[in-house]
């Protein structure tokens, strides 16, 4: 099904180029591989997650700012016995200049909300759910922007409830000092035709934070901030409400390859209707539902050009005095003429063994 999609799409931009258009594709691959070594804890569950997905698109650029673009997403999990275990269907249109970025459609979350911590968006969402459907639209880039974004994620049905993200983000900086905050809003409504199964429930949450970024031309980077992280948690039908509140610091650095990111929180345990709601609700980092939490991630680049990234992580986690470790690998390939999301090229001594 998606193919055909894929097929009429491009057929039908094949026939309206005209020389003042260019046509584009990008053909390439994601695999990740994440192995959760949570077996004691009593918020994640301990499991191996494995996925391939195979992209596919074409696109048309006119007037050095506008790009419609559309594609197919194809996931194989290993061990499944499908040819074709998920496929999604990639369809946008891309306005940008030096001031204004703006995108309307399904278009690959990362490329757009790099920015948010795993508070927010926990890996497994990345790789089973790497398309937003909805809108974006940002102002500035870099190190200094604001943007505003809505993710539809659920359309309500006789069986199937009504969701949707609503954030916003933005970061100000001046030297090596900065101020960021990002923030959501989840809304989880009920079915349609409402038959009284389903309450609305929310969760809406925010970062702010401040700190100190300095990055060199020898591959060093370092960067450090504290903030609050606030929240509201309800659930309409049961009448529960909470408002948790705690400090949250990151300490970021890699060298030569080499990096770590760590990021740290104490307050109030969050997530409170997860016995009821799991992640239909939430679809942050589990550990937060304890009141003390540091997430520690150290990885090397093995490759990281134009067109390939390929990184090592070990990750550990430390939750209300407990240790879990968690192993990824992640590698992303792309080939063809789209915009593609590194632009940068680094060599390393230990990229000699992929040459």
């Amino acid at each position: 099904m998606g193919s055909r999609i894929l097929c009429v799409v491009v057929f039908l931009l094949t026939a309206v180029t005209s020389p003042a258009q260019e046509l584009q594709w990008s053909t390439g691959m994601d695999y990740f591989f994440d192995n959760m070594e949570y077996k004691r804890s009593p918020y994640a569950d301990a499991r191996t997650l494995q996925g391939i997905w195979l992209n596919a698109m074409g696109g048309v650029a006119w007037d050095s700012a506008h790009t419609l673009v559309a594609g197919v997403n194809l996931l194989k999990m290993p061990g499944m016995h499908h040819a074709v275990d998920k496929a999604e269907v990639t369809l946008y249109y891309h306005y940008e200049n030096d001031k204004v970025q703006f995108r309307a459609g399904a278009f690959p979350r990362r490329e757009v909300l790099s920015n948010y911590s795993d508070f927010f968006f926990r890996d497994s969402v990345n790789q089973f759910m790497p398309l937003m459907q909805g809108i974006f639209w940002q102002l500035g880039s870099e190190d200094n922007f604001f943007n505003a974004w809505m993710d539809w994620t659920g359309y309500s049905t006789a069986e199937a409830r009504e969701s949707f993200f609503l954030g916003f983000s933005g970061k100000a900086s001046k030297g090596l000092f900065f101020a960021d905050f990002q923030s959501t809003l989840f809304h989880l409504a009920g079915n349609y035709p409402n038959d009284g199964r389903y309450g609305v429930s929310e969760v809406i949450q925010g970062i702010a934070s401040a700190g100190l970024e300095y990055s060199s031309a020898n591959h060093f980077r370092v960067m450090g901030s504290a903030g609050l992280f606030a929240g509201i948690e309800r659930d309409r039908k049961a009448e529960e409400t909470s408002r948790p509140i705690g400090f949250t610091a990151r300490l970021d650095a890699e060298y030569m390859g080499f990096g770590t990111e760590n990021i740290f929180y104490a307050g109030d345990p969050r997530m409170r209707l997860f016995g009821t709601y799991g992640s239909q609700l939430y679809s942050g980092t589990p550990f937060l539902q304890g009141g003390h939490y540091l997430q520690s991630k150290w990885y090397v680049r093995l490759i990281e050009t134009e067109r390939a990234a390929l990184r090592l992580n070990s990750n550990l986690h430390l939750s209300e005095g407990e240790l879990y470790f968690q192993q990824t690998l992640a590698l992303s390939l792309a080939i063809g003429t789209l915009e593609r999301q590194n632009s940068r090229r680094r060599e390393y001594p230990w990229m000699r063994i992929f040459q």
